[in-house]
Protein backbone atom coordinates (compact mmCIF):
# COMPACT_ATOMS: atom_id res chain seq x y z
CA UNK A 1 0.00 0.00 0.00
CA UNK A 2 2.84 2.37 0.85
CA UNK A 3 4.45 1.55 -2.48
CA UNK A 4 1.20 2.41 -4.30
CA UNK A 5 0.93 5.69 -2.39
CA UNK A 6 4.51 6.59 -3.27
CA UNK A 7 3.88 5.95 -6.98
CA UNK A 8 0.70 8.05 -6.94
CA UNK A 9 2.44 10.98 -5.25
CA UNK A 10 5.43 10.92 -7.59
CA UNK A 11 3.19 10.84 -10.67
CA UNK A 12 0.91 13.59 -9.34
CA UNK A 13 3.60 16.14 -8.48
CA UNK A 14 4.57 17.28 -12.02
CA UNK A 15 0.98 16.85 -13.26
CA UNK A 16 -0.34 19.33 -10.66
CA UNK A 17 1.16 22.27 -12.55
CA UNK A 18 -0.59 21.13 -15.71
CA UNK A 19 -3.87 20.56 -13.88
CA UNK A 20 -3.78 23.99 -12.25
CA UNK A 21 -3.10 25.60 -15.64
CA UNK A 22 -6.03 23.70 -17.15
CA UNK A 23 -8.21 24.72 -14.20
CA UNK A 24 -7.47 28.41 -14.81
CA UNK A 25 -8.30 28.00 -18.49
CA UNK A 26 -11.44 25.93 -17.91
CA UNK A 27 -12.89 27.56 -14.78
CA UNK A 28 -11.60 31.14 -14.99
CA UNK A 29 -11.19 31.89 -18.70
CA UNK A 30 -14.12 29.59 -19.57
CA UNK A 31 -12.21 28.03 -22.45
CA UNK A 32 -11.14 24.52 -23.34
CA UNK A 33 -7.60 25.31 -24.45
CA UNK A 34 -6.18 22.38 -26.42
CA UNK A 35 -2.92 24.31 -26.84
CA UNK A 36 -1.87 22.94 -23.47
CA UNK A 37 -1.08 19.57 -25.09
CA UNK A 38 1.49 21.29 -27.30
CA UNK A 39 2.77 23.64 -24.59
CA UNK A 40 3.48 20.68 -22.30
CA UNK A 41 5.75 19.18 -24.97
CA UNK A 42 7.18 22.61 -25.79
CA UNK A 43 8.40 23.09 -22.22
CA UNK A 44 10.10 19.68 -22.26
CA UNK A 45 11.52 20.23 -25.77
CA UNK A 46 13.05 23.64 -25.07
CA UNK A 47 14.57 22.53 -21.77
CA UNK A 48 15.99 19.30 -23.19
CA UNK A 49 17.38 20.94 -26.32
CA UNK A 50 19.08 23.81 -24.48
CA UNK A 51 20.57 21.57 -21.79
CA UNK A 52 22.04 19.23 -24.41
CA UNK A 53 23.49 22.27 -26.20
CA UNK A 54 25.35 23.23 -23.02
CA UNK A 55 23.10 25.91 -21.51
CA UNK A 56 22.71 25.94 -17.73
CA UNK A 57 19.54 24.28 -16.34
CA UNK A 58 18.12 27.55 -14.86
CA UNK A 59 18.48 29.30 -18.23
CA UNK A 60 16.93 26.32 -20.03
CA UNK A 61 14.03 26.20 -17.55
CA UNK A 62 13.40 29.94 -17.87
CA UNK A 63 13.38 29.64 -21.65
CA UNK A 64 10.94 26.72 -21.39
CA UNK A 65 8.50 28.77 -19.31
CA UNK A 66 8.79 31.75 -21.66
CA UNK A 67 8.16 29.42 -24.60
CA UNK A 68 4.94 28.22 -22.96
CA UNK A 69 3.85 31.82 -22.34
CA UNK A 70 4.50 32.69 -26.00
CA UNK A 71 2.43 29.66 -27.08
CA UNK A 72 -0.42 30.99 -24.95
CA UNK A 73 -0.09 34.41 -26.54
CA UNK A 74 -0.19 32.77 -29.96
CA UNK A 75 -3.52 31.06 -29.28
CA UNK A 76 -4.88 34.27 -27.75
CA UNK A 77 -3.88 36.15 -30.90
CA UNK A 78 -5.69 33.58 -33.05
CA UNK A 79 -8.83 34.25 -30.98
CA UNK A 80 -8.38 38.04 -31.09
CA UNK A 81 -11.68 39.85 -31.37
CA UNK A 82 -13.64 36.66 -30.72
CA UNK A 83 -13.59 35.75 -34.41
CA UNK A 84 -12.25 32.23 -33.81
CA UNK A 85 -13.72 29.84 -31.23
CA UNK A 86 -11.19 29.10 -28.41
CA UNK A 87 -11.48 25.34 -28.93
CA UNK A 88 -10.74 25.65 -32.66
CA UNK A 89 -7.96 28.13 -31.96
CA UNK A 90 -6.39 25.66 -29.55
CA UNK A 91 -6.55 22.87 -32.12
CA UNK A 92 -4.89 25.10 -34.73
CA UNK A 93 -2.19 26.17 -32.27
CA UNK A 94 -1.55 22.53 -31.35
CA UNK A 95 -1.03 21.69 -35.04
CA UNK A 96 1.52 24.49 -35.28
CA UNK A 97 3.27 23.43 -32.07
CA UNK A 98 3.49 19.80 -33.16
CA UNK A 99 5.79 20.84 -36.00
CA UNK A 100 7.58 23.52 -33.98
CA UNK A 101 8.38 21.07 -31.18
CA UNK A 102 9.92 18.62 -33.62
CA UNK A 103 11.94 21.42 -35.23
CA UNK A 104 13.22 22.52 -31.82
CA UNK A 105 14.13 18.99 -30.73
CA UNK A 106 15.64 17.96 -34.05
CA UNK A 107 14.50 14.39 -33.39
CA UNK A 108 11.48 12.70 -31.75
CA UNK A 109 13.25 11.97 -28.46
CA UNK A 110 16.02 13.58 -26.39
CA UNK A 111 17.69 11.62 -23.57
CA UNK A 112 18.41 13.61 -20.39
CA UNK A 113 19.72 10.80 -18.16
CA UNK A 114 23.33 11.90 -18.60
CA UNK A 115 22.58 15.62 -18.32
CA UNK A 116 22.67 17.91 -15.30
CA UNK A 117 19.18 19.27 -14.61
CA UNK A 118 17.44 21.26 -11.88
CA UNK A 119 16.62 18.09 -9.94
CA UNK A 120 19.41 15.69 -10.95
CA UNK A 121 21.56 16.59 -7.93
CA UNK A 122 18.67 15.67 -5.62
CA UNK A 123 17.91 12.39 -7.40
CA UNK A 124 21.62 11.57 -7.16
CA UNK A 125 21.20 11.61 -3.36
CA UNK A 126 18.01 9.52 -3.31
CA UNK A 127 14.65 9.21 -5.04
CA UNK A 128 12.95 10.66 -1.98
CA UNK A 129 15.16 13.76 -2.03
CA UNK A 130 14.58 14.09 -5.77
CA UNK A 131 10.82 14.08 -5.40
CA UNK A 132 10.99 16.50 -2.47
CA UNK A 133 12.90 19.01 -4.62
CA UNK A 134 10.53 18.43 -7.55
CA UNK A 135 7.58 18.96 -5.24
CA UNK A 136 9.16 22.18 -3.97
CA UNK A 137 9.38 23.55 -7.51
CA UNK A 138 5.74 22.60 -8.07
CA UNK A 139 4.59 24.22 -4.83
CA UNK A 140 6.44 27.47 -5.59
CA UNK A 141 4.99 27.82 -9.10
CA UNK A 142 1.48 26.85 -7.96
CA UNK A 143 1.72 29.34 -5.07
CA UNK A 144 2.68 32.14 -7.48
CA UNK A 145 -0.21 31.27 -9.79
CA UNK A 146 -2.59 31.02 -6.82
CA UNK A 147 -1.49 34.45 -5.58
CA UNK A 148 -2.21 35.89 -9.02
CA UNK A 149 -5.67 34.35 -9.00
CA UNK A 150 -6.34 35.95 -5.59
CA UNK A 151 -5.21 39.38 -6.79
CA UNK A 152 -7.05 42.09 -8.73
CA UNK A 153 -5.55 40.58 -11.87
CA UNK A 154 -7.22 37.26 -11.09
CA UNK A 155 -10.57 38.95 -10.53
CA UNK A 156 -10.22 40.68 -13.89
CA UNK A 157 -9.47 37.33 -15.55
CA UNK A 158 -12.68 35.91 -14.04
CA UNK A 159 -14.59 38.90 -15.36
CA UNK A 160 -13.09 38.27 -18.78
CA UNK A 161 -14.19 34.63 -18.69
CA UNK A 162 -17.69 35.32 -17.37
CA UNK A 163 -18.60 38.55 -19.11
CA UNK A 164 -15.96 40.18 -21.36
CA UNK A 165 -18.47 42.80 -22.53
CA UNK A 166 -18.83 44.05 -18.95
CA UNK A 167 -15.05 44.15 -18.55
CA UNK A 168 -14.84 46.26 -21.71
CA UNK A 169 -17.51 48.66 -20.41
CA UNK A 170 -15.39 49.12 -17.29
CA UNK A 171 -12.63 50.48 -19.51
CA UNK A 172 -10.43 47.37 -19.48
CA UNK A 173 -8.57 46.10 -22.52
CA UNK A 174 -10.04 42.61 -22.90
CA UNK A 175 -7.41 41.55 -25.45
CA UNK A 176 -4.68 42.24 -22.90
CA UNK A 177 -6.39 39.94 -20.39
CA UNK A 178 -6.89 37.33 -23.09
CA UNK A 179 -3.16 37.40 -23.84
CA UNK A 180 -2.09 37.32 -20.20
CA UNK A 181 -4.62 34.66 -19.21
CA UNK A 182 -3.65 32.18 -21.91
CA UNK A 183 0.03 33.01 -21.41
CA UNK A 184 -0.29 32.03 -17.73
CA UNK A 185 -2.09 28.74 -18.38
CA UNK A 186 0.36 27.65 -21.06
CA UNK A 187 3.34 28.75 -18.96
CA UNK A 188 2.16 26.36 -16.24
CA UNK A 189 1.76 23.60 -18.84
CA UNK A 190 5.29 24.21 -20.12
CA UNK A 191 6.58 24.14 -16.53
CA UNK A 192 4.89 20.76 -16.05
CA UNK A 193 6.51 19.47 -19.24
CA UNK A 194 9.90 20.80 -18.16
CA UNK A 195 9.67 19.06 -14.77
CA UNK A 196 8.32 15.85 -16.29
CA UNK A 197 11.22 15.65 -18.75
CA UNK A 198 13.66 15.93 -15.85
CA UNK A 199 11.94 13.31 -13.67
CA UNK A 200 11.46 10.69 -16.42
CA UNK A 201 14.84 11.42 -18.03
CA UNK A 202 13.77 12.33 -21.56
CA UNK A 203 11.67 14.64 -23.72
CA UNK A 204 9.44 12.98 -26.30
CA UNK A 205 7.38 14.50 -29.10
CA UNK A 206 4.31 12.46 -28.11
CA UNK A 207 4.42 12.96 -24.35
CA UNK A 208 1.61 15.57 -24.32
CA UNK A 209 -1.00 13.55 -26.20
CA UNK A 210 -4.38 13.73 -24.45
CA UNK A 211 -3.06 15.74 -21.48
CA UNK A 212 -5.69 18.49 -21.75
CA UNK A 213 -8.68 16.15 -21.82
CA UNK A 214 -7.20 14.02 -19.03
CA UNK A 215 -6.66 17.12 -16.92
CA UNK A 216 -10.18 18.44 -17.52
CA UNK A 217 -11.69 15.09 -16.58
CA UNK A 218 -9.63 14.90 -13.39
CA UNK A 219 -10.52 18.48 -12.44
CA UNK A 220 -14.25 18.02 -12.96
CA UNK A 221 -14.17 14.79 -10.97
CA UNK A 222 -12.33 16.53 -8.13
CA UNK A 223 -14.85 19.38 -8.19
CA UNK A 224 -17.79 17.02 -7.96
CA UNK A 225 -16.31 15.19 -5.00
CA UNK A 226 -15.47 18.46 -3.22
CA UNK A 227 -18.92 19.85 -4.04
CA UNK A 228 -20.62 16.78 -2.58
CA UNK A 229 -18.65 17.26 0.65
CA UNK A 230 -18.92 21.04 1.04
CA UNK A 231 -22.41 21.43 -0.49
CA UNK A 232 -21.15 24.63 -2.14
CA UNK A 233 -22.29 25.30 -5.74
CA UNK A 234 -19.33 27.58 -6.48
CA UNK A 235 -15.68 27.58 -5.45
CA UNK A 236 -13.08 30.20 -4.69
CA UNK A 237 -9.52 29.96 -5.97
CA UNK A 238 -8.33 27.91 -3.00
CA UNK A 239 -11.13 25.37 -3.38
CA UNK A 240 -10.44 25.12 -7.13
CA UNK A 241 -6.82 24.26 -6.35
CA UNK A 242 -7.89 21.64 -3.81
CA UNK A 243 -10.30 20.18 -6.40
CA UNK A 244 -7.36 19.90 -8.84
CA UNK A 245 -5.33 18.05 -6.22
CA UNK A 246 -8.19 15.65 -5.41
CA UNK A 247 -8.90 14.96 -9.07
CA UNK A 248 -5.25 14.36 -10.00
CA UNK A 249 -4.68 11.99 -7.07
CA UNK A 250 -7.87 10.06 -7.90
CA UNK A 251 -6.85 9.78 -11.55
CA UNK A 252 -3.44 8.32 -10.78
CA UNK A 253 -4.90 6.11 -8.04
CA UNK A 254 -7.36 4.65 -10.56
CA UNK A 255 -4.62 4.25 -13.16
CA UNK A 256 -2.27 2.38 -10.83
CA UNK A 257 -5.08 0.34 -9.26
CA UNK A 258 -6.07 -0.94 -12.70
CA UNK A 259 -2.46 -1.80 -13.48
CA UNK A 260 -2.18 -3.76 -10.22
CA UNK A 261 -5.28 -5.69 -11.24
CA UNK A 262 -3.30 -6.85 -14.30
CA UNK A 263 -5.55 -4.95 -16.72
CA UNK A 264 -4.00 -4.83 -20.18
CA UNK A 265 -2.55 -1.29 -20.59
CA UNK A 266 -4.22 -1.11 -24.00
CA UNK A 267 -7.62 -0.86 -22.28
CA UNK A 268 -6.63 1.62 -19.55
CA UNK A 269 -7.72 4.88 -21.21
CA UNK A 270 -10.95 3.28 -22.43
CA UNK A 271 -11.86 2.02 -18.94
CA UNK A 272 -10.94 5.31 -17.28
CA UNK A 273 -12.95 7.21 -19.88
CA UNK A 274 -16.04 5.08 -19.27
CA UNK A 275 -15.69 5.48 -15.49
CA UNK A 276 -15.32 9.24 -15.89
CA UNK A 277 -18.42 9.43 -18.12
CA UNK A 278 -20.37 7.54 -15.46
CA UNK A 279 -19.32 9.97 -12.72
CA UNK A 280 -19.92 13.05 -14.86
CA UNK A 281 -23.40 12.01 -15.98
CA UNK A 282 -24.29 11.20 -12.38
CA UNK A 283 -22.97 14.45 -10.93
CA UNK A 284 -22.47 17.28 -13.43
CA UNK A 285 -25.18 19.90 -13.65
CA UNK A 286 -25.77 22.07 -16.74
CA UNK A 287 -24.35 25.15 -15.01
CA UNK A 288 -20.99 23.45 -14.65
CA UNK A 289 -20.24 23.07 -18.31
CA UNK A 290 -17.40 25.55 -18.80
CA UNK A 291 -17.71 26.86 -22.34
CA UNK A 292 -15.66 29.53 -23.95
CA UNK A 293 -16.92 33.03 -24.15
Amino acid sequence: MLDLLNVIITQSIPFMLLAFGISISYNVLRATDMTIDGSFVLGAAIFARLVTLGFSPPVAATAALLGGALAGMMVATIQRGGRVDPLLAGVLATFILSSLNLILMGKPNINLLSQTTLVSFAFAQSNTMGWIVTGLYTVILCAIAYSLMRSHFGLSLRAFGNNPALLKRLGKNIERYRLLGFALTNLLAAAAGCLTAQTVGYADIGMGLGMTLTGIGAIILGQQILRSVTKQPHFRSGAEFIACLIGVILYFFSLNALLRLDIDPIYLKMILGIVLIFFLRAAVKPTLSGNAS
